[in-house]
């Protein structure tokens, strides 16, 4: 991909942070992962703060406008919405894809989040959290949610702790070139993908209508009577 420079590379952020560009089109996570990003960027970078903070003030009011009511449009509505049928959910993984999935699914069932970790803060929700070297053997039947880039040997090791696997739910991006183990009926991150995908007239017309805004958010930026930072408005894929 060329460099992007002033309009469009605003464009192409904005497009971006709005979910616009993801497979699941209208999703969250990247949102949540840029907020994390801009939180993070030190004092004496004010300038790359404020460019941040105008694209999530942009983003939130293009969101409101055209992109709430979509449907499931984040991993964790997703993954609840496959779970129904099980008491208990298996979560491998304690990044940030297996944070925002827990609190969709600890409310309705036993969670277990496994992990590498001493400790993990489940926060409000209530789960147990376990090392892979913890023994535990349950009955329940039960999803097991792969929510982190971990082999297929350790997938299956967390899965024989469980005697009634329903369903392995495998949201690895390497899951193609790493199948996971045929314990049970599994769900690829091209199956959550396409089972929230919509193609109706008025979600592309909403679509549009959101790139629309966006194009007409970043014009406006690029004209503002305002110095740009050096550097910001070049952007290199």
């Amino acid at each position: 991909m060329p460099a992007l420079h002033d309009e469009a590379a605003y464009t192409h952020l904005l497009e971006v942070i709005c979910g616009l560009d993801s497979p699941m089109v209208g999703e969250t996570e990247v949102m949540h992962q840029f907020k994390i990003f801009a939180a993070g960027l030190p004092p004496e970078q004010s300038m790359f703060r404020e460019l941040c903070h105008a694209l999530l003030v942009d983003a939130r009011h293009v969101r409101a406008q055209h992109l709430v009511g979509l449907g499931s449009r984040s991993y964790g509505s997703a993954v609840r919405r496959l779970v129904r049928g099980c008491r208990r959910v298996a979560i491998i993984g304690t990044g940030m894809l297996a944070t925002e999935i827990l609190p969709f699914v600890a409310g309705t069932h036993i969670v277990d989040v496994w992990g590498r970790r001493e400790t993990f803060d489940t926060g409000s929700a209530a789960a147990a959290y376990r090392r892979f070297d913890v023994e535990l053997f349950a009955d329940e039947p039960t999803t097991v949610v792969v929510a982190a880039p971990v082999d297929a040997p350790l997938v299956r090791s967390v899965a024989a702790r469980y005697r009634n696997v329903e369903l392995l739910i495998d949201l690895r991006a390497e899951g193609a070139q790493d199948p996971p183990p045929p314990i049970a009926p599994i769900v690829t991150l091209e199956d959550v993908f396409a089972g929230v995908a919509e193609t109706s007239r008025v979600v592309e017309a909403r679509v549009r209508a959101a790139r629309e805004e966006i194009r007409v958010r970043a014009r406006g930026h690029a004209t503002r009577a305002k110095l740009n930072p050096s550097g910001w408005h070049d952007l290199c894929a």
